[in-house]
């Protein structure tokens, strides 16, 4: 959080913008601002715009949110109506900037002379840049009286707190040290990294109790031949070469196979980089990861903090893993034992036990006042103040709650998830109101991101905002109620400044349409299943083009030809061009229509793509809007039917809907009304929902899960701007149906996090940031918008020999004949949902029943003694799964381990939860275990070890050797992932982007607009149907790169350590043709994801460029070879393949 300037206002920061780009760039017009307040680097650092740069990082700290026309032009309607309502104001100085928001370009012209000081200290604050702002906050005095409050709100009662009797024993909170800044490229040799292994065995022999590392033995065979190299490409660029160090500078990307020794190096350099009193931040994929580290660390004398979020929710969930891990140490579930760490996972807030009149129901354990102890100021002149003030809890620098937190300042090695970077630091340990994010961007001298992929991921779902609109105990209309309505029924009706006003006005529109939107829902459920229209959308993101695509779309455009498929979507989207106009014009331009207006459409350009004269399209235009006004305005529900037939016989005259029946097609137009109507008012309310917040009207932003204000300042916006939608989903309790409806919204760009943490506050005056290290197994594969890190690699790891074990890799299409119908084969992924039980029940009988079980062959006739992983797609299927195989097999089913995340009350050690999972490798009383795909987090590894397998053949091996994917692996209806992948790709390769030095701002500006408008498209149309393969059309590849990254990491967890797989695909689904054919006629890769898969992975080990190729080879060769023999699909290439 930064200081903003004495004189700012936020009304008036279109001023601000004037000022700088006035005197920065010599321009006299704003027509190039929303470009640069993107704040992309493209933009930025180019040599044209690099002397705005500071004033647009300054700018957006101080909350100005230009990035778009509409934004911008609000910016300046704001302005003039401050300017309105303050002008006969005593002391009114008038602003020095005359804008004209109606003229193309918006055009500004000083009042003022040229060098007018108020310019001058406008442009000289930018430029300068903003201090960190102080919390100011002192910690209460414990010797004398204070208290907390029990809760939030009005019925909060006072809890009395007594520390006398500790107060001289309680020490002052370590304050972390923000002066700090990073010292510049590292070099690391490998022979130092060697030493540290052999101390670390040296350590290891001195504690025989447990079980040793085998550094060395990581690292090097028994002749002393390096088992893991290093390599780099080449000066010439002609492949990749050992290299002997690791130079850390900037940005660099380094990748290898599971089991080539990436943890290993990471927890080496660790060490060689504490020893020299580097700071270092390591952000890992999981909690279990974090705690697995740090242990390991501290055995070898390697002290290292926890970077964690500090939400009640965040705390009560790590808390729980740190207690499923504790309960898989024994047989006696954790009964009085404790692992490392556990003391890092305190809940309860130390002073609780100094209540002076206790009450365990009232005290606030979960979200305890460590910033809210009251106490009143003592004066100078002798006594205290009548009230009561906010300080800082005394026991801060003592208490258990905040130890993790605590001891991040006296620690050089800090482990965490990305996520636990926008977490504010707390306030007893530094002065300054900031976030881990710019603390590390300030101060750390190297960032490593372990499993960089995965992480990518996580940031991109993070650009999603969610906000409840009614239905829940945080939404929306709640707050209208409690921050606006209430207070004003109460009597505090004293803010009568316009803009609170004009929000009370826009925000009782936006829930009367709202209510409207809900009464549909309701009404069309309690028709009854069967007779319901509106079904389809329960659960799912809804967006005006989703809902206008069923009313006006081609029913089926998987059958259409290209050319055809090109047709069909120029003609939707100049429908669905001139429906937003209507609406936008019905909601904001309340006036009786003129000619002379400008309408935000093109006659001719939406008649012809809609085969109808330009006359007509304008005739139309006037016929929709009128009616859409009255419905607006009209309070009678029997007077605003007749305004909607209106609307809807209108629209019909000029495009003719789909046959969907009478009843359904006037009930789904009434949808779409609605839905419109309610995103667009929303989103003309956005600028003034933050406004409000900084007003003091609404106590908290209204923007849950995304990210926050301070993280958004410092990545750019989102290419696609903010995509906005609704999901509603109807709950059932006691008897009654409610309905909750959540608006969602893309915002900012967190991934380019990843790639501009080394230099994240350049246009803020830091020359330099932390070295930043990317690392992963799968983060390199240019097809996927998810995962792919499109800079360098500048180092792979590959293990020696290993390929001799991946050759021997087999994969193999098996699917199942039903036995209801042997013709066909068992289909789960795109089955009826009430087929899908029976399908999965089906394929346990095929493995687990007969004389000699299909499972237990499969432990004995591939890499004998290793185990078998079936994989489904939920925790729901692994209990329906397990639930069979005890129907069908009890004897077995107690050696089938379940993940599940919540493990039943009467399990017999066969559930474990996904912080139990790596303990497994030590146990020799099962023989498979069922996962949900994406359930085991990036970094755990079940390998073979502890007592049972010590000194023996498999004593460090892979556990599983077959990986059975019984279902292919797809997204919900209702997941947004892929399509937050593609945005944040279009995103990143814009902000990476280097245009010509030569090329004008105006130019770069409408490369902007061109490069937005063409990821907008490419988003909606993804979002106008339920993701499915067969309406993906040239987004198939992606699609199935995106998916492929994880079904590889799953194949990859029986590689570890240079061991051979088999991977077995029973999803009739994973191979359309071969499962309809019996292999008889080939696949294509819009009939089957593996031959997707393998012509993705074949394109990328031929790749042209030398190092390029090699890269991929050494990343991929393990599963490309048994990709392009799989048995039982006859590939439609064969013979080039042979």
């Amino acid at each position: 959080m930064r200081v903003r300037p004495a004189d700012y206002r936020k009304a008036v920061g279109v001023q601000w913008l004037c000022a700088a780009v006035d005197r920065l760039l010599g321009a006299g017009n704003l027509a190039d601002v929303p470009a640069l307040m993107t704040g992309y680097g493209s933009i930025l650092d180019h040599p044209n715009a690099s002397a705005f740069a500071r004033a647009a990082f300054s700018l957006r700290q101080m909350g100005v949110v230009v990035s778009s026309d509409a934004s911008l032009r609000q910016a300046v309607y704001d302005m003039q109506q401050w300017e309105a309502e303050n002008a006969e104001e005593d002391g009114f100085i008038e602003p020095p900037y005359e804008v004209d928001p109606e003229s193309p370009g918006i055009p500004f012209w000083r009042r003022v002379p040229e060098n007018d000081p108020s310019i001058d200290a406008m442009v000289d604050a930018l430029v300068d840049g903003l201090p960190l702002a102080e919390h100011g906050r002192g910690i209460a005095d414990p010797g004398r009286a204070m208290h907390i409050l029990s809760e939030r709100g009005s019925h909060a009662r006072a809890v009395k707190v007594d520390l006398k009797g500790v107060a001289d024993l309680l020490p002052e909170p370590p304050q972390h040290d923000v002066t700090r800044r990073p010292r510049g490229p590292i070099d690391i040799p490998l022979a130092d990294l060697r030493a540290i292994a052999i101390e670390f065995d040296r350590i290891d022999a001195a504690n025989p109790g447990r079980t040793g590392g085998e550094w060395l033995k990581r690292l090097e065979d028994e002749l002393g031949n390096q088992k893991v190299h290093l390599l780099a490409p080449k000066a010439d660029g002609s492949g990749l070469e050992s290299v002997q160090s690791l130079r850390l500078d900037g940005l660099k990307h380094m990748i290898g196979l599971p089991g080539t020794g990436k943890t290993t190096l990471i927890k080496l350099v660790l060490a060689w980089l504490d020893s020299r009193e580097y700071h270092v931040v390591v952000l890992v994929p999981s909690i279990e990861n974090a705690f697995n580290t740090l242990a390991d660390l501290d055995h070898y004398g390697v002290k290292a903090g926890l970077l964690m979020g500090q939400s009640p929710d965040t705390r009560r969930r790590h808390a729980a893993k740190l207690a499923e891990r504790i309960a898989s140490l024994d047989e006696a579930r954790g009964f009085g034992r404790s692992i490392f760490g556990a003391d890092l996972m305190g809940l309860n807030c130390a002073l609780g036990g100094f209540e002076e009149e206790s009450d365990e129901d009232v005290f606030p354990h979960l979200e305890p006042p460590c910033n809210g102890v009251w106490q009143k100021r003592e004066l100078k002149k002798g006594g205290e103040s009548e009230k009561a003030t906010q300080q800082l809890c005394p026991v801060g620098g003592w208490c258990g709650r905040l130890k993790a937190t605590r001891e991040l300042t006296r620690r050089r090695i800090w482990l965490g998830h990305v996520l636990s970077l926008d977490t504010r630091l707390p306030l007893h340990f530094v002065e300054e109101h900031i976030r881990y994010l710019e603390s590390v961007a300030m101060t750390a001298d190297v960032v490593i991101v372990d499993e960089v992929d995965g992480v990518q991921a996580v940031l991109d779902r993070k650009a999603v905002s969610v906000v409840d609109i009614t239905g829940s105990g945080s939404s929306y209309e709640l707050k209208l109620i409690e921050d606006l309505m209430m207070p004003h029924a109460q009597g505090r009706n004293d803010a009568v400044a316009a803009n609170i006003t004009d929000y009370s006005n826009r925000a009782n529109n936006f829930v009367a349409l709202n209510r409207a939107l809900v009464v549909q829902l309701q009404a069309d459920r309690r028709r009854g299943k069967g007779n319901t229209h509106l079904d389809a959308y329960d659960d799912a993101f809804i967006t005006g083009n989703r809902v206008a695509s069923d009313l006006f779309g081609h029913p089926d455009p998987s059958k259409l030809t290209p050319q055809e498929r090109a047709d069909e979507e120029q003609r939707f989207s100049a429908i669905t061009t001139f429906w937003d106009s209507c609406i936008r014009e019905s909601l904001f331009r309340r006036t009786v229509i003129d000619d002379d207006t400008v309408r935000e459409y093109d006659p001719v350009k939406i008649g012809e793509a809609i085969g109808r004269p330009p006359e007509q399209v304008g005739e139309a235009f006037r016929a929709i809007v009128e009616p859409l006004r009255d419905w607006l305005a009209e309070p009678s529900p029997i007077v605003k039917e007749t305004h909607i037939a209106s609307v809807r016989e209108a629209v019909f005259a000029l495009i003719e809907p789909r046959d969907l029946g009478p009843e359904k097609t006037n009930e789904i137009f009434r949808f779409l009304v609605n839905v419109t109507t309610v995103v667009m008012q929303f989103l003309a309310i956005v600028p003034a929902q933050h406004a409000m917040v900084a007003e003091g009207i609404h106590t908290s932003p209204l923007f849950q899960q995304g990210i926050s204000e301070d993280f958004a300042r410092l990545v750019p916006e989102a290419l696609i701007g903010r995509l906005s939608g609704i999901r509603f989903r109807f709950q059932t309790d006691a008897g009654r149906t409610s309905l909750a409806v959540s608006y969602l919204t893309f915002r900012g760009a967190p991934r380019t996090l990843l790639y501009r943490m080394h230099e994240l506050l350049r246009h803020d005056g830091f020359e330099r940031g932390p070295n930043v290290l990317l690392t992963s197994a799968t983060s390199f594969l240019a097809e996927s918008p998810s995962f792919h890190i499109p800079v360098g690699p500048h180092y792979v790891l590959r293990r020696a020999g290993a390929e001799a074990a991946w050759r021997d890799s087999v994969f193999l299409f098996q699917p199942i004949p039903d036995p209801e119908d042997p013709r066909r084969m068992l289909r789960f992924s795109g089955a009826p949902l009430s087929q899908r039980g029976r399908i999965l029940e089906k394929m346990v009988e095929h493995f687990f029943m007969g004389d000699d079980p299909r499972v237990l062959a499969l432990t004995r006739d591939f890499d004998p003694g290793r185990k078998v992983a079936f994989v489904v797609n939920g925790y729901e299927q692994v209990k329906l799964v397990k639930r069979h195989i005890a129907r069908v097999r009890d004897g077995i089913a107690r050696r089938v381990i379940g993940v599940v995340d919540e493990i039943p009350a009467d399990h017999d050690g066969d559930y474990v939860t996904t912080a139990q999972v790596e303990s497994i490798g030590a146990r020799d009383d099962w023989d498979a275990i069922v996962f949900p795909m994406k359930a085991i987090a990036r970094g755990v590894n079940i390998v073979f070890g502890g007592e049972a397998h010590a000194g023996t053949p498999l004593f460090n091996k892979a556990a599983i050797s077959t990986v059975v994917f019984l279902t292919r692996p797809h997204p919900a209806a209702e997941s947004y992932d892929f399509v937050a992948g593609l945005a944040g790709r279009d995103s990143m390769d814009f902000d990476l982007r280097e245009f010509p030095a030569d090329m004008g701002i105006r130019d770069i500006s409408l490369a902007w607009r061109r490069e937005r408008q063409a990821s907008l498209e490419r988003v909606r149309r993804l979002m106008r149907h339920s993701v499915k393969a067969s309406l993906l059309g040239d987004l198939l590849e992606p699609f199935v790169a995106d998916i492929m990254i994880d079904i590889l990491q799953t194949i990859g967890r029986a590689m570890r350590n240079g061991c051979k797989a088999r991977a077995i695909f029973v999803d009739g689904a994973w191979a359309n043709v071969a499962a309809a054919t019996g292999g008889n006629e080939p696949d294509k890769p819009q009939t089957s994801f593996i031959v997707m898969m393998r012509d993705i992975l074949r394109k990328r080990v031929t790749d042209p460029d030398p190092v390029v190729r090699e890269v991929y080879g050494a990343l991929y060769s393990p599963f490309y070879g048994p990709l392009s023999r799989v048995e039982g699909i006859r590939f439609y290439d064969a013979r080039q393949d042979d």
